[in-house]
């Protein structure tokens, strides 16, 4: 699906502060919520758009939201620039001077501004961000019961979002998990789950709430999701199972996650990941020798371009394989 307008720009402007080389003009990542109430109205008259509030106020009785507003009010079909700048100039008055009246886009806008608060960990900002996935949740739980199926209605609401909504919710979870808010995150995955794209990651979060009070019961769940992952390989999850099982009990466990991994990996950033993971589980074990030798592969590969192809023959690459192997074939025979 596309993503919708506001949506676009505020991902413009992470992604420019992110990078301030990209080429954009102010008007494009200008933080509308600074700007002065006053401003606005000059700067739509600037757009050719002469209001008051009260004349606002009319249009938006008539108007279900701030993009039907713009459809109202511009005129010039041929400048999308201008349509734009004046939408979201539309849309900033519309969010401070009617907030009761929401819309799919001003509530995703609201909920890109909190998750953007939390990752600069301002005060309060995580109170913000439950808040606004409670609300989330109800609208979602809303739509279904009007009939829309669980997936495509939160399709539909990440195409509003800045943020790749389902992955914040997979890191916000993770995060409750460590700050052992286990009951809190045990209630988003419930919550959530049936509306995600790709449930085996949330899978995976019950099992580590799992793991917190029966790691026998949680291994043995863990081993039928990679069963699935066999069936249906996802690389980053592996490494994400690979990286909580650093410090779990169960070597077993362990290499047959590194064993599914390595034969996915075709990029250098994967492939340095993987030693990382490798290295800091020997560290953890107190292996010394295997932690070294894995740690200075690592280490000289650093500089190389993370989105590199692994070039086939790589010795490093080979080397890992044939540890693993011999690793696996002395000690685990049955993976």
């Amino acid at each position: 699906m596309e993503i919708q307008t506001k949506a676009l720009y505020n991902l413009l402007c992470s992604n420019w502060k992110q990078n301030p080389r990209i080429a954009v003009k102010p008007w494009q990542v200008e933080d509308y919520r600074s700007i002065p109430m006053e401003d606005l109205w000059q700067r739509l008259k600037l757009l050719g758009i002469d209001l008051d509030e009260k004349r606002f106020r009319v249009y938006v009785e008539n108007c279900d939201n701030p993009e039907e507003l713009v459809e109202c009010l511009w005129l010039e079909d041929d400048d999308l620039e201008g349509q734009d700048h004046a939408y979201l100039t539309l849309f900033e008055l519309w969010r401070r001077l009617f907030p009761k009246k929401q819309s799919l886009s001003l509530f995703c806008d609201e909920l890109d501004h909190r998750i953007d608060l939390y990752d600069e960990n301002v005060d309060g900002a995580e109170e913000l961000v439950q808040e606004a996935l409670s609300e989330l949740e109800d609208t979602l739980d809303q739509n279904v019961d009007h009939g829309v199926t669980p997936k495509d209605v939160f399709a539909t609401i990440m195409t509003y979002c800045a943020h790749d909504l389902e992955s914040f919710l997979n890191d916000f979870i993770a995060e409750q998990i460590d700050a052992e808010n286990d009951i809190y995150a045990s209630e988003l995955i419930d919550g959530f789950i049936e509306y995600v794209q790709d449930e085996k990651w949330f899978d995976f979060l019950r099992i580590r709430l799992l793991f917190m009070v029966d790691e026998q019961k949680a291994g043995m769940v863990l081993r039928r999701l990679l069963e699935q992952l066999q069936e249906e390989p996802n690389l980053d999850l592996l490494l994400e199972i690979a990286q909580f099982l650093v410090h779990a009990e169960d070597e077993g466990l362990f290499f047959q996650v590194i064993k599914q991994s390595i034969g996915l990996i075709k990029k250098e950033e994967d492939f340095q990941d993987l030693l990382s993971i490798v290295a800091d589980y020997y560290r953890c074990l107190d292996k010394e020798k295997e932690e070294s030798t894995i740690q200075k592969i690592l280490d000289k590969r650093l500089s190389l371009q993370k989105s590199a192809e692994i070039a086939k023959g790589d010795p490093d690459f080979t080397f890992l394989q044939s540890h693993l192997e011999e690793v696996i074939s002395s000690n685990f025979q049955d993976l």
